[in-house]
């Protein structure tokens, strides 16, 4: 069994964990792992591990073990953890013992690679809630049952319809904050009433003050535009500051000018925001995402710098009344509520009662829950952090920003969804589909300058132009034509998701059955077709797609008969202004 592995890895094959944590099901050694979150039930997991004869075999068990615990991790955070093994299992307590060091418990934040990443997250959740670092313990005996789970009333069906009644009342702003623009939406009495976007690249800045500011204005501006009376002279100054690409000092003069003529614009009820980093409680606290590195790179005290960015929901909370809300969520949970809102109100309202598990596909994989209560669990949830792959040995000897490589960019871990179900996993698949199976196809990414050889590597072009959008575009295009290559791209990260449903099920135990994919690789029906092939060829999961036909409410049947904006575009800035609704 193990030697299958091996082989299979060598030759460049997946070897997923799920298929290796069942094949090891049978094996004597166990290893009970008990979690303590920061908020929330404890939870427990058994890892069953196998005797290993070989450097090669033992190898691969150690790298098992630890995935998995960075997998736990990863979704979970959490207080610490409690490893329970027999006392006479030499090789388990081995494994265990060499947590503080794989993990790099006692490593300042900014010195730690690899396993020990997932730490950073979980030790800012940790001092953001007024808690301890993360901490491993031995235990000698596991208890044999699982740590008693709090009832709760399962109600995400009317949760959803509330808020939805809410708004039909409330003054709201609704942010979606993304890697290259923000988009937002002004609600008054159920209804659009304005749209900003903008565009940004959080990536290159250098300090929190560069982030927070321009958020801060948008929800001034869209405030200011939803004040104006409906008369020539205000609409020409409404839309100069919702006109995408005014400056922002043309937009602060066009805010100051309205409470000049018009005075002070009425203060909001409620602003919703979706952010791309880890939010807890309301508080950013994850600080190891791609929009944050240029701040990472250029301070000095990138922990002192990062927690500024905690002050966003006081800040925001300015642009409301005195009894008014700002409710902050990442942005894969504010996918799963925004889904959940909307199929609540279609006409049958199908498994809404259990909740929804979302995915965004995207630049990475983003992933979202809101569970059958109707409440987002107050969890990192970095899923697209989470190793999948234990195989293919040939792609790890790339560098993590090589087209051909499985390693992550923020990590260097092998294996993790952050390179298979996204735009990356969509090129590597490509070489290699195309190099076997049609070769003109192969040539053409080069010969179109998609793809470039430099430095002994393979790298998607970035100069003169930023080739990652469109080469995306061009493999969706080819697949929906019908293209065979092209289409079994599309088919294999279909295979993708499902082994992510089953190590999310082992993870998180969610109740819901379906779940529904946003993002760019929806755009074409025909992708999404084939990903729902490639699951089920695997595992029967059902799909939905979170598109513009997943438009029920109010607020999204606007954007949907909306002639310029999109429910593609604006749909999840609608989900945040029903997100804060849920709190009035």
């Amino acid at each position: 069994m193990m030697q299958e592995f091996l082989t299979r890895a060598e030759r460049g094959e997946n070897v997923y964990i799920c298929d290796v944590r069942k094949a090891f099901s049978g094996a004597k050694s166990r290893i009970v792992c008990e979690l303590t979150p920061v908020i929330g039930d404890g939870r427990r997991w058994e890892l069953c591990i196998p005797s290993a004869e070989g450097d090669a075999e033992r190898a691969f068990v150690r790298e098992y073990f630890y995935a998995s615990l960075y997998n736990i991790i990863s979704a979970y955070g959490g207080l610490g953890m409690k490893l329970a093994v027999d006392p006479e299992d030499a090789a388990a307590r081995e494994l265990c013992l060499s947590l503080d060091d794989v993990f790099q418990v006692h490593v300042p934040k900014n010195r730690r690679s690899g396993y020990g990443k997932c730490l950073n997250v979980t030790d800012r959740i940790n001092a953001a809630m007024g808690k301890a670092p993360f901490s491993f313990e031995m235990a000698q005996a596991s208890s044999p049952e699982e740590p008693a789970q709090a009832q709760r009333h399962s109600d995400a069906l009317s949760a959803c319809r509330l808020a939805v009644n809410k708004a039909r009342h409330a003054t709201l702003c609704g942010i979606d904050i993304g890697g290259t623009d923000i988009k937002v939406v002004g609600i008054q009495s159920g209804r659009i009433a304005a749209v900003k976007e903008y565009d940004w690249n959080p990536a290159e800045m250098t300090k929190a003050e560069q982030l927070i500011e321009p958020i801060l204005l948008m929800a001034r501006v869209v405030r200011a535009a939803m004040s104006l009376p409906d008369t020539p002279e205000a609409k020409t100054l409404k839309e100069q500051m919702l006109k995408k690409g005014v400056s922002d000092e043309a937009m602060r003069s066009a805010a100051d000018t309205c409470r000049a003529v018009y005075g002070e614009a009425p203060l909001l009820d409620g602003i919703g925001v979706c952010f791309p980093d880890v939010v807890i409680d309301d508080m950013i606290v994850g600080g190891e995402t791609y929009k944050t590195r240029g701040i990472r790179n250029a301070s000095d005290d990138y922990e002192k710098e990062f927690s500024r960015l905690c002050s966003l929901k006081q800040l925001l909370l300015r642009q409301c009344r005195p009894e008014g809300k700002v409710h902050m969520a990442n942005d894969g949970s504010l996918a799963a509520y925004t889904a959940a809102v909307e199929l609540a109100h279609s006409p049958e309202a199908a498994g809404v009662e259990t909740g929804v598990f979302a995915h965004t596909l995207g630049t990475e994989l983003g992933t979202g829950w809101l569970d059958e209560t109707g409440e987002i669990p107050q969890i990192p949830l970095e899923v697209y952090n989470c190793v999948i792959d234990l195989g293919n040995r040939p792609a790890r000897a790339y560098h993590e920003l090589d087209a051909r490589s499985v390693n992550n960019f923020n990590t260097s871990l092998p294996g993790t969804l952050q390179k298979y179900c996204s735009q990356s996993g969509a090129y590597r698949l490509a070489l290699r589909i195309f190099e076997e199976q049609a070769p003109k196809r192969y040539a053409e990414l080069f010969e179109q300058g998609f793809l470039e050889h430099r430095d002994g590597g393979v790298y998607v072009c970035r100069t003169p132009e930023d080739m990652r959008k469109p080469l995306l575009e061009h493999l969706m295009r080819l697949a929906a034509e019908g293209d065979p290559a092209a289409e079994e791209i599309f088919r294999e990260i279909g295979a993708f998701l499902s082994v992510t449903f089953e190590e999310t099920e082992w993870l998180l135990a969610p109740k819901s059955r379906t779940r529904v994919l946003f993002g760019r690789f929806v755009k074409h029906k025909r992708c999404f077709e084939l990903m729902q092939e490639g699951a089920n060829a695997r595992r029967p999961v059902r799909f939905v797609a979170g598109d513009g036909n997943l438009a029920f409410t109010p607020m999204m049947l606007d954007l949907k008969s909306d002639p310029v904006h999109t429910v593609a575009q604006f749909g999840q800035a609608v989900g945040a202004a029903y997100f804060a609704a849920s709190q009035l």
